[in-house]
């Protein structure tokens, strides 16, 4: 009886000290952020903004109407967007499905990404990305 309350008790000290989080352990803390993003000043109707810290998953928000919002990593983000085209099925692959092409111009994502956000924990984070085609 003395060993079940000894695990128990085990148990009880370990699952406090853990507990159920619903941040990312040791991942850096979070802001919210809003903004706007344009492609040769029209609004982009559909796609996906990415907010990325070195060795911290990047954090993906969709863009509606050329508006977006959610929550990056505190600190200086680097920031890729993304348009999908829907490409031909490929066969074989992906088990026919239609492969995306990114229509946005490299330079606006990727690891040589122009775009950069520096999100503060008191701050507005309010940003503007007016992208051009050249």
């Amino acid at each position: 009886m003395n060993r079940f309350c000894y695990v128990l008790g085990f148990a009880a000290v370990l699952g406090s000290t853990l507990g159920c989080s619903s941040s990312q352990s040791g991942g850096p803390p979070v802001a919210q952020v809003k903004g706007t993003v344009t492609l040769d000043g029209k609004a982009i109707p559909a796609g996906e903004i990415h907010f990325g810290m070195p060795g911290v998953p990047p954090r993906v928000l969709a863009i509606k109407d050329g508006a977006f919002s959610g929550e990056a990593p505190v600190g200086k983000n680097q920031v890729e967007v993304f348009v999908y085209t829907e490409g031909a099925a490929v066969k074989g692959k992906h088990g026919g499905e239609g492969s995306k092409t990114n229509t946005v111009p490299q330079k606006y994502w990727g690891a040589n990404t122009t775009l950069s956000a520096p999100v503060s924990a008191g701050g507005t984070n309010d940003f503007k990305f007016p992208l051009t085609s050249r």
